[in-house]
């Protein structure tokens, strides 16, 4: 019965830590969108000046 508490937690315990993961996944995601989305924009600015 030990051993199946053990089991049990244990999953419990790989569950979340899959999940956190994931969001952590998640939230990498649109900060890497977001961070492309500065660079695009500056590079449209930049491309647009005229520095002469």
């Amino acid at each position: 019965m030990e051993i199946l508490r053990f089991s049990r937690a244990t999953y419990q315990l790989i569950e979340r830590t899959v999940e956190a993961l994931e969001r952590i996944g998640h939230e990498l995601e649109r900060y890497n969108d977001q961070q492309e989305r500065e660079r695009t924009e500056n590079t449209d600015v930049s491309a647009g000046r005229d520095d002469s």
